[in-house]
């Protein structure tokens, strides 16, 4: 039996913020220098309209390869985050954070701190690699999204369109994005078979959004 016709979806991630976490922890959000996996996989889904609780949903990502470039590298900006401070604890309780409980926080303790990274003024590109019949399923999704489509995070809100076509080549897709970008890739963070061919290992393919479970993934940076 024949193989399914290939196709190549091109994406264009342009914003004046970004923000691809990756191993945050409690009060520190860290940000990736360029796209993760399951950032583009989250987009997609929200433009597909598939819940986060929806981990099943999230097979048909898993036999996609991906590529990322990196077209412009802007600066890392580091956001000071304050959650429920100020409020009265008898009248605004429900402006507090609760504890996993339900109870309120201790007094003193009603504000929660976070730093959060962003990636100011950069461009990357993403190609995914499938199916034909597949990627046109999500280019559909990509062009009339279900649910709002940001980069990383919800403040991260694109100021191009992301889906830029379906190719038949990874050549035509990239002609595409370098178009667009005005000039080549200053990195390209591709997927590799051979854990031996890569220079990086990610915890970065979704396997469950809402429980956090990600698996690694092998890729070979190249600038």
């Amino acid at each position: 039996m024949n193989a399914p016709p290939k196709a190549y979806l091109a994406l264009y991630l342009d914003a004046p913020l970004q923000s691809w976490g990756y191993q945050s922890r409690l009060d520190q959000r860290t940000t990736l220098p360029y796209p993760t996996r399951s950032g583009i996989i989250g987009l997609i889904s929200a433009a597909m309209g598939i819940d986060r609780a929806d981990a099943n949903s999230l097979d048909q990502f898993r036999r996609l390869r991906m590529t990322v470039l990196t077209f412009r590298q802007g600066d890392t900006l580091v956001d000071f985050h304050t959650v429920g401070g100020g409020y009265d604890r008898k009248t605004q309780e429900q402006f507090i954070v609760h504890t996993a409980k339900g109870g309120l926080r201790g007094q003193g303790q009603e504000t929660v701190t976070t730093y959060r990274q962003y990636l100011q003024n950069s461009r990357y590109g993403a190609v995914l690699e499938g199916p034909r019949d597949h990627l046109g399923r999500l280019a559909h999704a990509l062009i009339d999204p279900r649910w709002g489509l940001w980069l990383g995070r919800k403040p991260c809100v694109p100021a191009s369109p992301v889906f830029q076509g379906l190719f038949g080549s990874y050549e035509q897709a990239l002609a595409r994005l370098e178009d667009i970008a005005g000039g080549p890739a200053r990195r390209v963070v591709r997927e590799v078979d051979h854990f031996a061919e890569g220079s990086d290992t990610l915890m970065d393919r979704p396997l469950n959004f809402q429980t956090r479970q990600f698996a690694p993934r092998r890729v070979k940076v190249e600038t």
